[in-house]
């Protein structure tokens, strides 16, 4: 074959390739058009290739130009790339994909990503007298009595609290305030509320526990700790601010609970190992758990002190004056309670307001009811008043809007219903199976005409006792109320 027919199309060929450009109207589909009549028009220079290796070989180059095709026409329709960034679109356009049984073969193989399991929970050594004694000494002192052993069993067990406790501050100090601090999870301002006065907490169980080691003997016995603790005590009375400040602390940690980043900085917190699956309130309540066990603790010492010791003067001393500061901390608290839940009280009408709870100081009880129609209500004895309450939602803050009008104590009745005594509406489902209602109790006016009652359950048969213990000791400073049997 001559050189001027080596590029001459057929001209069939021709006449087809213009009847398709005709109808094509794309560039990609003139030139896979035109590259498909190239290989066949291709001279083959080796007479012994057979016609079964060509078409063989052509379903491979038809795929691969195709893509060097598509590509081409991407480079001329994109806009200027740097050199850098057309190489890798050029990798990327002539990789060609794997093989549809190999994919599939990898794609079995692989298993479905799973998260890394949990770390375990750091868990907390308990250690006793004894325990510190024979990994010490290796023995037993021989000539001590059984009560001597549960006098030092007793003092040990102040002292390891102690230390427990000041390591649990330190993680609620450090790693939780601090790291909120750095990453601008909140601010200056709502980390102060929510954490309160931690920074005076550490110093003070860190002097008590410098105190006892002071007293301890070489051969791990500790004496005459009354006199210490006596003079220690009084630095408790930083728990008071810090049990007062824990009602906003709560309501705040809560409301910051729904920022996301928030929530899971906590999380993370509470999956890892120091926290021992506790979160940061469970940390954070734990010292004001301590702060109340103070006169047991000390009552424990006390109970295998020798009467003839001075031992027993300092410590029934150290009981009073933790018992003292413990009140004064519930006073506090009870009057921090009465603000914020006084905050956040709103009317449906006007005429439900009512001077007795601007004028409350203290929260005696609250918590969730249901009335005769099975609902929830939220309930609130001031020590001036009674409010009951449907929890709400406003702007964002959680709140409670008053239902019916609030009974002032100087007007309220207090009826402890049997069981089964009333059926309430609510219920009927239950009553028809053979239940019958519980817990119940009624509070209403004195006179009937003031307002409406409320039938109230409780939650179980503690929860009622703890309702009417309460009503008792509020009616009792009011000659005009009285509390019906």
């Amino acid at each position: 074959m001559g050189d001027e027919n080596l590029f001459r199309l057929p001209t069939e060929v021709v006449s087809e390739n213009s009847e398709k450009n005709s109808r094509r109207h794309s560039v990609i589909g003139l030139l896979s058009e035109f590259s498909t009549l190239k290989r066949k028009k291709r001279k083959c220079e080796d007479d012994t290739v057979s016609l079964q290796s060509i078409n063989a070989g052509q379903k491979k180059k038809r795929t691969r130009k195709s893509l060097l095709s598509v590509s081409s026409i991407a480079n001329l329709l994109s806009p200027k790339a740097s050199r850098k960034s057309s190489n890798l679109k050029r990798s990327i356009s002539f990789k060609i994909p794997n093989s549809p049984v190999l994919s599939t073969r990898n794609s079995n193989n692989l298993s479905p990503y799973k998260a890394p399991q949990p770390s375990p929970a750091k868990q907390r050594m308990t250690r006793t007298w004894s325990d510190m004694v024979m990994t010490g000494a290796g023995t037993m002192p021989s000539d001590m009595s059984h009560n001597q052993i549960k006098h030092q069993e007793a003092i040990y067990e102040l002292y390891q609290g102690e230390v427990d406790l000041i390591e649990d501050l330190i993680i609620v100090q450090k790693t939780y305030r601090d790291s909120m601090q750095k990453l601008q999870l909140m601010t200056d301002g709502e980390l102060e509320q929510i954490f309160g006065p931690i920074d005076e907490l550490i110093p003070v169980h860190d002097d008590l526990v410098e105190r006892l080691q002071y007293q301890r003997r070489p051969d791990g016995t500790t004496y005459e700790v009354g006199k210490q603790v006596c003079e220690w005590i009084p630095k408790l009375k930083a728990y008071v601010s810090f049990c007062a400040n824990q009602v906003f602390g709560k309501a705040l940690l809560d409301e910051k609970k729904n920022d996301p980043d928030v929530d899971d900085f906590l999380q993370r917190c509470q999956e890892s190992p120091f926290s021992r699956k506790l979160d940061l309130w469970g940390l954070l309540d734990g010292a004001r758990g301590r702060f109340v066990k103070y006169p047991l603790l000390l009552k424990s010492i006390q109970r295998y002190t020798s009467k003839e010791e001075n031992e027993v003067h300092y410590l029934e001393e150290a009981i009073r004056l933790a018992e003292q500061i413990i009140s004064e901390a519930d006073k506090e608290t009870g009057e921090a309670k009465c603000r914020y839940y006084r905050a956040r009280i709103i009317y449906l009408y006007d005429d439900q307001k009512h001077k007795a709870l601007d004028y409350s100081k203290m929260l005696l009880c609250n918590g969730t009811l249901k009335n005769n129609k099975g609902t929830k209500v939220q309930v609130f004895l001031f020590d001036k008043i009674l409010v009951v309450t449907r929890l709400v939602t406003q702007n964002g803050h959680q709140c409670f809007q008053v239902y019916r009008d609030p009974i002032p104590v100087t007007e309220l009745v207090v009826d402890d219903l049997k069981d089964g005594e009333v059926k309430m509406g609510s219920f009927r489902s239950a009553f028809s199976s053979g239940q019958i209602s519980k817990n119940l109790f009624r509070v209403s006016f004195t006179n009937p005409n003031e307002g409406h009652s409320h039938t109230l359950m409780a939650n179980d048969e503690h929860d009622k006792r703890q309702w009417l213990q309460s009503f008792q000791a509020a009616l009792k400073k009011k000659s005009t109320s009285r509390l019906k049997p």
